[in-house]
């Protein structure tokens, strides 16, 4: 059980307007835990006006982690990513070490809840709503990788939703790094399950195309209740992905990482065509979802589809001609949140697929 916790804030800065303050800040509900730190539901009182919830996390200051988050959180702004509301640092009672705080807007749960929800009560996510969420996650990775900015964590833990309304908002940018041309990054990232097959064989020159491997792994886990690829060390994780595309390709291998000494899988793991098995596996998708799925559960990254290609892709013509979806436990359609509401700066990344994106 969580006790509620109130402290004084020196140093509340808001995000919006860059204003710096002193607040009391109500911790009263622990939402998540992890390696970084802790997330809690808390309310700010700025002078008598109390604001939020929000969800604040607390990770130790002094760290490149620490200000990596902040500066990615500072710099985007977009309806599906997360908002950063305030931030500040505080010295922890506990044990006197000072904190980065990020108060960031909250949603109700996440997509790994809503997956679990229906997988634990034998029901498949309804089409319309895995369409709504894929391509939620695909807009906003097109605004972030224009920006430069992977996510190295996409899954569906680091995914808020809102199941009455169908927003939402990819969160925890603890990983997230803006990649330079030519700069090395470590491989290991991305938890393994959503692990793109360049980062297993120790590729350190990737691309933020190993977010678009995070997208199918999420998508395919929407469809199957279940993460589609589930090994138990990075090796089998390597196996298990072979047991859906087949074999790797040599030259993939030796362009990813030309050092690699591990297993290759050169036999096929299964009889019949690669398309087959998408079909086996996931055939719930529909025959337009496994044209998706292929383009970008490819092992090569420069194969797999762009943010654009993927939020163009005939998958979603129903989101562009049908503007409503039923909300779980609801038996009424309600409008879908706006899908279409694109910045300039998102209508110059898309380009001449202007018309094929835009509602109908």
């Amino acid at each position: 059980m969580y006790v509620d916790t109130e402290f004084v804030a020196d140093d509340v800065t808001s995000n919006a307007t860059n204003v710096t303050k002193q607040m009391i800040i109500k911790e009263y509900k622990k939402i998540g835990e992890g390696a970084f730190g802790t997330v809690t539901q808390a309310k700010l009182l700025d002078g008598t006006v109390w604001l939020g919830p929000y969800a604040i996390k607390k990770v130790p200051a002094q760290t490149e982690y620490k200000s990596r988050e902040l500066e990615i959180l500072r710099l985007t702004n977009h309806p599906n990513i997360i908002t950063l509301e305030h931030f500040f640092t505080h010295k922890s009672p506990k044990d006197g070490k000072i904190y980065q705080h990020l108060a960031m807007e909250c949603l109700p749960q996440t997509l790994q809840f809503e997956i679990r929800l229906h997988y634990s009560n034998k029901l498949e996510l309804p089409l319309k709503h895995i369409k709504l969420y894929t391509y939620q996650i695909a807009r906003a990775m097109m605004y972030l990788h224009a920006l430069g900015i992977c996510h190295r964590d996409i899954k569906p833990s680091n995914i808020l939703i809102d199941p009455s309304t169908g927003i939402l908002k990819i969160c925890d940018f603890g990983s997230a790094k803006r990649l330079e041309p030519r700069q090395p990054s470590v491989a290991y990232i991305c938890s393994r399950y959503y692990r793109a097959p360049e980062l297993i064989v120790g590729c350190q020159y990737y691309s933020t195309q190993i977010d678009i491997w995070g997208l199918g792994c999420v998508f395919a886990e929407m469809l199957l209740g279940k993460a589609i690829f589930q090994g138990d060390d990075p090796i089998l994780q390597l196996r298990e992905i072979c047991k859906l595309l087949g074999p790797p390709n040599k030259s993939f291998i030796y362009n990813s990482n030309p050092k690699y000494d591990g297993p290759l899988y050169s036999k096929p793991l299964f009889n019949g065509t690669t398309t087959a098995r998408f079909q086996k596996i996931l055939g719930n998708a529909g025959s337009k979802g496994i044209d998706l799925l292929m383009r970008v559960l490819v092992f090569e990254p420069e194969r797999r589809s762009s943010p654009r290609r993927i939020l163009a892709h005939e998958f979603f013509d129903d989101l562009r001609n049908d503007t409503q979806f039923v909300p779980r436990g609801s038996s009424t359609p309600v409008p879908l949140p706006k899908l279409f509401n694109f910045s300039s700066f998102e209508l110059d990344v898309i380009g001449e697929l202007r018309e094929a994106i835009a509602a109908n």
